[in-house]
C-alpha cells in the first residue's frame, strides 16, 4: 500500500468513530437541553398561577390543550401511555403536564402512571428527575410545597423533528471529511514526489555501481534518509574497489602461475612422449607412460582452462578478429591425438578444404573446442572412438560437431550440461577428482561470441555436442 493511500485509510478510520461520537454528543446534549427546558417550562407555569388551577381542578389542569374529543362518562376510566396524550399536531406547542400527590398517584383518572424509575430518583430525595421513553423526553419535577394534588408535575415532550440528525449535519460532516481527505491528498503529495524522486535516484546511482550520488535537497527525513543513503554507497564503493582490486590480483595470480607452469609441463609431456616412443621404455612402462601422459594433458587443460575463466570473468571485452575453424580444428587434433591414443579411443575428423571464416577470440574459441574434445575423449571407454566433424550450415553460418560413442548423458541431466561446476554421476564415479569447468568455459564463450551450444544424444549411444555460428565470408577479411 501505498504512502498516501495509507495516510487516507488512517484518516478515513478515525474520522468513522469521531464522527458517531459526535453525533452521540449532540444527541445527548439536546436531550439534556431538552430536560434543562421542560424542568424550567415547569417551574415557571408553576410559579404564574399554575398551581392555583392545579389545586382548584387537577383532572382539567391536566387535560388542557388535549385534542378535542368526545368522553363517555359512563366509561371506566383508561391510563393511556403518555405517546398518545399529545398528537402530531401539537409537537410544538407547549408541553404536557400533568400532576401528582407525594404518593405520586394521579389527579387524573386517565393520566398514566409516573415511571418507577422517576418515582425512585424523587423518593431518594432528588428536585427533578428525567426518562427517555415513548419517543419523547418525560420530567418529574418536585414542588417546593409537599402537599395537596400538585406536589409533583410531570411534563412529556415528543421529540422534535430536529431532535433526530438533520439531513443537513450529514451533508456538513461529509464535507468535512473530503475536506480533510483533500487536505491530505495535496500536503502529501510534494512528499510523494520526494520519496519517488529518491527511488529514481537510489536506482540510478545502482546502476552506476554506486558512483553517483543521491541528491540531497531540502532538510527533512527524506534528506537524511538521502544523506544515509549516499554514506552507505559510499562504504559499498569502497568494498567493491577493495573486491576488484583482490579479484584483479588474483586473475594476475592465475594467469602469471599457469604461464610459469605451462614451460616446465610442455617439457614434461615432450620427455613422457619421447619415453613412450622407446627411448629407454620397455613394454612393461608403457601402461605408466600412458597414464603419466593423460595426467600431465589433463593438468595442462586444467590450467589453460583457469586462465581461460580468469579472463572471463574478468569482465574484457572480446578480442575478436578473423578466425579460420577448419586451422583451428586441426590444431585441436594434432594438441589430443596423443592424448586419445594414450587413453585408447580413436580420434577422427573431417574438415573443409578451403578455410571457414568467423570472427571471434582466438584462444578463448579453440579452448572451448579442445574442451569438447577433451571432455569426449575423458569419458569414452577404451576403444571407443570420437569423431570431430566441421562443415557448411548453409551459406552464413558454420556447425562443429564432436560426436562419441562413451556412455553417454541421461535426458535429464543433458539440460545441466554446461552448468559451473556440475558434473553428472557417472562423471563423478569415473573421475571423482574433476572440477567440472570444461564444458562450462565452452558454453560461456559460446554466449559471448553469439555462439550456440547444444547436447544431445548419439545413437546408438554417446553424447553429440554441436557448436555452430555465423560465418565472414574472406571478401570481408
Amino acid at each position: 500500500m501505498t504512502l498516501r493511500r495509507r495516510l487516507i485509510l488512517t484518516l478515513v478510520l478515525t474520522a468513522a468513530p469521531l464522527l458517531a461520537g459526535l453525533l452521540w454528543l449532540r444527541s445527548e446534549l439536546l436531550q439534556r437541553t431538552m430536560e434543562d427546558a421542560l424542568r424550567d417550562s415547569i417551574l415557571a407555569r408553576m410559579d404564574a398561577g399554575g398551581r392555583e388551577r392545579c389545586e382548584q381542578d387537577p383532572v382539567a389542569f391536566g387535560s388542557r390543550r388535549f385534542r378535542r374529543r368526545e368522553r363517555d362518562e359512563t366509561a371506566p376510566p383508561v391510563r393511556a401511555p403518555w405517546s398518545e396524550r399529545r398528537s402530531a399536531r401539537t409537537r410544538f406547542l407547549p408541553p404536557l403536564l400533568q400532576a401528582y400527590d407525594r404518593s405520586f398517584q394521579p389527579a387524573d383518572p386517565t393520566a398514566p402512571e409516573l415511571p418507577e424509575p422517576l418515582r425512585a430518583t424523587l423518593a431518594a430525595g432528588d428536585e427533578t428527575a428525567a426518562l427517555r421513553r415513548d419517543g419523547g423526553v418525560l420530567v418529574a419535577v418536585r414542588m417546593p410545597w409537599d402537599e395537596g394534588p400538585c406536589a409533583v408535575v410531570a411534563a412529556f415532550r415528543p421529540d422534535p423533528p430536529t431532535f433526530d440528525t438533520p439531513p443537513s449535519l450529514l451533508v456538513g460532516a461529509l464535507a468535512l471529511c473530503a475536506g480533510f481527505l483533500a487536505a491530505v491528498w495535496l500536503a502529501s503529495s510534494p512528499v510523494v514526489r520526494r520519496i519517488r524522486a529518491l527511488a529514481d535516484d537510489v536506482r540510478r546511482s545502482a546502476a552506476a555501481r554506486y558512483a553517483e550520488p543521491v541528491r540531497e535537497a531540502g532538510s527533512d527525513e527524506v534528506t537524511l534518509l538521502a544523506r544515509a543513503f549516499n554514506e552507505a554507497g559510499r562504504e559499498v564503493r569502497a568494498h567493491l574497489s577493495e573486491v576488484e582490486e583482490r579479484e584483479a590480483t588474483l586473475r594476475t595470480f592465475v594467469a602469471n602461475t599457469t604461464h610459469d607452469v605451462m614451460l616446465p609441463l610442455t617439457v614434461l609431456q615432450g620427455h613422457i612422449s619421447n619415453l613412450r616412443r622407446g627411448t629407454g621404455a620397455s613394454g612393461a612402462d608403457e601402461p605408466q607412460l600412458a597414464a603419466a601422459a593423460e595426467e600431465a594433458h589433463y593438468i595442462g587443460s586444467l590450467l589453460q582452462n583457469l586462465a581461460a575463466a580468469s579472463k572471463l570473468e574478468g569482465g574484457r571485452p572480446l578480442e575478436r578478429h578473423p578466425l579460420d575453424m577448419a586451422a583451428l580444428v586441426e590444431r585441436v587434433m594434432a594438441r589430443h591425438r596423443p592424448v586419445a591414443s594414450a587413453a585408447g579411443v580413436a580420434l577422427d575428423h573431417a574438415v573443409p578444404e578451403g578455410a571457414l571464416w568467423t570472427e571471434g577470440d582466438v584462444t578463448l574459441v579453440e579452448q572451448a573446442v579442445g574442451n569438447v574434445v577433451h571432455n569426449a575423449i575423458r569419458h569414452n571407454r577404451a576403444g571407443g572412438h570420437v569423431a570431430v566433424v566441421l562443415d557448411e550450415a548453409g551459406k552464413e553460418a558454420f556447425r562443429l560437431s564432436v560426436a562419441d560413442d562413451g556412455p553417454g548423458v541421461p535426458e535429464g541431466q543433458r539440460d545441466r550440461l554446461g552448468e559451473p561446476r556440475f558434473r553428472t554421476d557417472e562423471a563423478r564415479q569415473r573421475h571423482p577428482d574433476g572440477l567440472g569447468l570444461g564444458l562450462s568455459i565452452a558454453r560461456d564463450v559460446a554466449a559471448r561470441h553469439g555462439f550456440t551450444l547444444r547436447f544431445a544424444a548419439n545413437e546408438p549411444h554417446g553424447l553429440r555436442v554441436e557448436l555452430s555460428g555465423p560465418r565472414v565470408s574472406a571478401e570481408t577479411l
